[in-house]
């Protein structure tokens, strides 16, 4: 049967992490194939994140040649980094050198806050305060109260795809969810998708994940409609 009969993802990745590429490839329906290019991330700074603006622009461009029916930046703090509408700032450079359409993992992240009727967030990251205050600030700006963010504290972009599930559960379940209606959990980097229903039950909150997210939003972009068992989102 033909490769991605129902729909092909081109995947941009940051290079050091295979945590959302496996999870693409592991949780996508049926018929749906996930075609990946990795690119440089050197640090998880404003710096590091910042300078993958053109990389991305490449990649997309590569990514093209596949002939993939969507194109996704799959990275959180990368498509914020330089603030509110850096994201569509992104998708409008990936679209033009693509011909493509194309969504960025924050893209997804809003569109699914939307979807669950967010209102008031409450966030945990593996990042340093610098770029969680980034994030805080995107989300304001996109209409959202955040309550809450609390991060890791990790820059060293090797670092995150080893954190365990048990440290950012630790530290979401550390948050203050009383006064939040969702919990976002960020990062693409992270690797626990499958643990979002688990996760939900034990903060007794709607969970979003970035990865989540970006495959929720990749697929219903797709048109495909597919209930994967991983969280509320799904549902949607």
């Amino acid at each position: 049967m033909y490769y991605g009969w129902r729909g092909k993802i081109g995947l941009i990745s940051p290079a050091t992490s295979p945590s959302i590429e496996n999870d693409f490839n592991r949780f996508a329906p049926e018929g749906v194939a996930t075609l990946t290019t990795r690119i440089l991330l050197e640090s998880v700074d404003e710096k590091g994140l910042g300078a993958m603006e053109e990389r991305v622009t490449e990649a997309a461009k590569v990514l093209a040649t596949a002939k993939p029916d969507l194109i996704v930046f799959g990275c959180t703090s990368g498509s914020l980094i330089k603030g509110h509408g850096y994201d569509q700032k992104l998708i409008h450079q990936m679209e033009e050198v693509s011909g493509v359409p194309c969504i960025t993992t924050t893209t997804a992240v809003t569109a699914a806050l939307e979807a669950m009727n967010a209102k008031k967030v409450a966030i945990s990251t593996p990042y340093c305060d610098a770029v969680n205050e980034i994030e805080k600030k995107f989300l304001e700006d996109s209409g959202y109260e955040v309550t809450e963010i609390q991060g890791l504290g990790i820059t060293d972009s090797c670092r995150i795809p080893t954190v365990n599930v048990d440290d950012i559960y630790r530290i979401t379940r550390s948050l203050e969810r009383s006064k939040a209606d969702t919990v976002f959990v960020s990062c693409t980097g992270l690797c626990f998708l499958k643990d979002v229903p688990l996760i939900e039950r034990d903060m007794k909150k709607q969970t979003i994940t970035s990865v989540q997210a970006t495959l929720w939003y990749a697929l219903r972009r797709m048109g495909i409609q597919d209930d994967l068992g991983l969280g509320q989102l799904f549902e949607k």
